[in-house]
């Protein structure tokens, strides 16, 4: 069956670095599709599992021989790009991107399913933000947020991050929902090919 691209929306400082952590840890079936960027990791970021860290004229080059697929410059400061190859074999993928990377991958890729987190109010986002790290953008990071918000009602799903542990479980019905349809979509299509190959009487084509 095809893998299913799970990619999660949401403004800096929402939770999806967290929320993605945790989904690896109690899926062994996800796997992670690993973003570049140019800025410096943070305290506690890892290379190659929250990002793969690069120069701006490696990134630059990544692009050029199209290792990257999409990419953007962020805050008017780092660039941030999503990688050509999706996913291990045998496993769904779960990606980060904001609203454009988001409509790249759905042309590209069938079947996506989006996930937009929401803050619990833009109060919260900026304690969150300011807490994390020190940020010289911070009203730069606030208006990105309010511009992802406001195109939240496109996304299949929009999950609000108030209780962290509450959040990733409705993420994981999310998940699970999705395999459901997957598997269901799979199976009507073998029956759908037994049909095909029956042959009707025409009294039975005419009952029909």
């Amino acid at each position: 069956m095809q893998p299913i691209l799970f990619i999660f929306t949401g403004p800096s400082g929402v939770g999806k670095g967290s929320l993605m952590r945790a989904l690896l840890e109690r899926d062994p079936r996800l796997s992670k599709v690993v973003t570049y960027t140019t800025r410096p990791p943070r305290e506690g970021e890892v290379e190659g599992f929250d990002y793969h860290f690069v120069s701006t004229p490696t990134f630059q080059h990544l692009v050029a021989d199209g290792t990257v697929y999409e990419h953007e410059k962020v805050y008017q400061d780092y660039y941030y790009g999503s990688p050509c190859e999706l996913f291990v074999d045998g496993k769904d993928g779960i990606i980060e991107l904001d609203y454009k990377g988001r409509m790249k991958y759905q042309l590209r890729h069938r079947p996506v399913v989006s996930v937009f987190l929401l803050p619990p109010n833009l109060e919260e986002l900026r304690r969150r933000i300011v807490s994390r790290s020190e940020v010289s953008n911070l009203e730069a990071r606030l208006a990105n947020a309010v511009e992802q918000i406001r195109r939240a009602h496109t996304y299949d799903y929009i999950v609000k991050n108030v209780d962290f542990e509450t959040c990733v479980a409705r993420v994981q019905q999310i998940v699970e929902a999705e395999r459901l349809r997957r598997r269901g979509t799979a199976d009507l299509a073998e029956i759908e090919r037994e049909i095909a190959d029956v042959v009707l009487s025409p009294e039975q084509a005419q009952d029909e």
